[in-house]
């Protein structure tokens, strides 16, 4: 064909795309219906007002000929705004329609994905580790029957008794029969506390719900919000930063998910800060001191993120059981349970290499894994390094600034939380897309996912937890992070701190089988119903002034708190009543990092040889 035929028909198709936006456009004005808004403004409307406007102003009626110029006037602006609207629908209509798809596909698209990811969590488990995550996962639910609260602590703790008594304790409790509530809870209390015993070893979060539901903490409060993951943002921007997906676990992935779906449904989420005004040398050291805090925080989490990231990937490649690291372990043992596993899986490769017990296969994957784990393991290493040096950079400051603060307590009456010009100013703000900005993530979302080919595959999209698999769900929670970081910081640890210190949209009822509107719908109901308080926040500002700055509260102080941020009054007397000059020697500064030991010699001669083996066998 030639190439000006083939001209010819790309102008044809171009213009018939046009003619349907055209005939779209017309279709959707009711002409009927506007004609006669035109004539009844023109009309009677133009009428009235230019007769009464004109006889208030100048005492006597308009003339003829300037009652038919208003009324023409008003006929020919109403044509014309109304063939404005036509081509303006016509040319730029349709760019606002696929912004408004956009919106709801990727509102649809991240619904399946939430609900994928929550599923292939709790694939990764076996046997009776599956059961508890996948009755974790159930007890999200607020609408749970009795009977779903029976099967769901039947298969976590393993007990059809405890089962059936939870169950009735949620029956008779969500009536109100607290008197039968409490006959239970004396009756089983011994049973249920000897549970959780068990339960704190093999999955600290199994035995805190079984704790809370038994005591009646839970009851009715997930739809106000649900508790994020702890420091999830920090493990994803490690991630982008360090080129290194396996620095994210999948709980890490639907967490993402989760921020990027509240945020386009309108979710504003609240922040608190705090900042010093007064004199600049006091100032400078109190900004000192924070910026080293920051700092030390940043690598004291780097620490725990990459090991709790080895041992996700530990257990998700199954070279380690749920139970040997169950999630909620303290990171102490976490280290030193995770330089067994190594220890085990470096001896065990060994002997297999040098007996050549091996397939090709089985060699290639032992040793990719072997390479990451050793990665993980070197970058914990490497961040307990620099934590240990930023613990001792923020000593430093924090006793420079006691310093300071002891001479503005002998001049003056010390630092105090005050309401004006000088002192302690609390700072708020609010985490929150834009109209333009959830159209550009929105986009850029859309754009990835029809890249990835979601449209028709989003159940397929985390099929199994191969490599390819495994790696296209973090890449997904990276796209995320890449679309909303222009928009709201993500990058900045202040912005992280704040995220996770709120609570998510609690989505528990979303469900495979919504349309997309039900789950848009579903979504901005969520992000209007959770709890947007600043207690817990101001609490933890609280404990920092007290214990990080050594700062009083003043019975202002106090009320300040309660009264703004509805904190607790008893939690900020026991502050108070402690005082920033008493609480030096229990400072939490005092107490040293975690220190991940360097990678034994061992581990990396097992690594050479078995890759040694590998590129023998290409």
């Amino acid at each position: 064909m030639p190439a000006s035929e083939e001209k010819k028909i790309t102008l044809n198709r171009e213009s018939n795309e046009h003619t349907r936006r055209l005939k779209r456009s017309l279709n959707k004005v009711k002409w009927s219906s506007a004609l006669m808004q035109i004539f009844w403004t023109a009309g009677p409307v133009t009428t009235i007002g230019l007769i009464g406007g004109y006889y208030i102003g100048y005492g006597t009626m308009p003339s003829t000929e300037l009652l038919i110029y208003f009324v023409m006037f008003t006929v020919f602006s109403g044509l014309v705004g109304l063939v404005a609207k036509v081509v303006k629908d016509g040319t730029r209509g349709h760019l606002e329609e696929r912004s408004k798809r956009d919106i709801l596909s990727v509102t649809d698209k991240l619904g399946d994905l939430i609900l994928i990811a929550r599923d292939k969590i709790v694939e990764t488990y076996e046997e009776d580790a599956r059961k508890r995550e996948a009755a974790l996962q159930l007890l999200r639910r607020v609408d749970l029957t009795p009977y779903g609260v029976s099967v769901a602590f039947t298969d976590l703790t393993g007990n059809r008794k405890i089962g059936e008594v939870m169950g009735q304790i949620h029956a008779y409790r969500r009536i109100g029969l607290q008197t039968r509530v409490r006959d239970l809870y004396s009756d089983h209390k011994e049973l249920i506390y000897e549970t959780i015993e068990k339960l704190e070893i093999s999955s600290p979060y199994a035995a805190g719900e079984l704790k809370r539901w038994f005591t009646g903490n839970t009851a009715g409060k997930l739809k106000y919000g649900v508790p994020r993951e702890k420091q999830f943002l920090q493990r994803v921007m490690a991630a982008i930063e360090n080129n290194n997906p396996y620095l994210m676990t999948f709980r890490d992935v639907e967490e993402m998910m989760i921020l990027a779906f509240e945020l386009i449904n309108g979710r504003e989420i609240p922040t608190l800060t705090f900042s010093y005004s007064g004199k600049w040398k006091y100032a400078k050291a109190l900004d000192q001191l924070e910026k080293r805090r920051s700092k030390f925080r940043v690598t004291q989490a780097r620490v725990g993120n990459r090991m709790r990231a080895l041992s996700a990937y530990l257990v998700e490649t199954g070279f380690a059981e749920a139970d040997e690291l169950p999630d909620g372990i303290e990171i102490n043992p976490l280290i030193e349970k995770i330089s067994k596993i190594l220890d085990h899986i470096s001896l065990q490769t060994a002997r297999k290499v040098k007996i050549n017990k091996m397939s090709p296969g089985e060699i290639e994957r032992t040793a990719a894994i072997m390479d990451t784990c050793i990665e993980l393991y070197k970058m914990a290493h490497d961040g307990s390094r620099d934590s240990l040096k930023q613990h001792k950079e923020l000593l430093k400051a924090s006793e420079e600034w006691s310093k300071l603060k002891t001479k503005i307590e002998k001049t003056t009456t010390g630092i105090k939380i005050e309401s004006g010009r000088k002192g302690i100013r609390i700072n708020e703000n609010v985490i929150s897309l834009s109209e333009e900005a959830v159209l550009e993530v929105c986009r850029h979302l859309s754009w990835y996912f029809k890249k990835e080919d979601l449209k028709n595959r989003s159940y397929s999209l985390f099929s199994s937890f191969n490599n390819r698999g495994a790696m296209a769900a973090r890449r997904l929670a990276i796209e995320i992070a890449v679309a909303l970081e222009p928009h709201i910081s993500l990058s900045k640890p202040e912005i992280q701190r704040n995220i996770n210190a709120t609570k998510a949209i609690y989505l528990g009822g979303i469900s495979p089988d919504m349309s997309a509107l039900q789950k848009q719908e579903l979504g901005e109901k969520m992000a209007k119903e959770v709890d947007n308080g600043l207690s817990t926040a101001a609490i933890r500002l609280a404990e920092t002034l007290v214990y990080q700055y050594q700062v009083d509260l003043s019975d202002h102080a106090v009320e300040f708190f309660n009264y703004n941020y509805h904190a607790p009054r008893k939690s900020l007397e026991r502050l108070a009543k402690k005082g920033g000059r008493n609480v030096s020697n229990s400072n939490p500064l005092n107490e040293l990092p975690p220190v991940v030991p360097v990678p034994k010699p061992a581990w990396q001669k097992s690594l050479q040889s078995i890759k040694k083996k590998a590129s023998a066998l290409k």
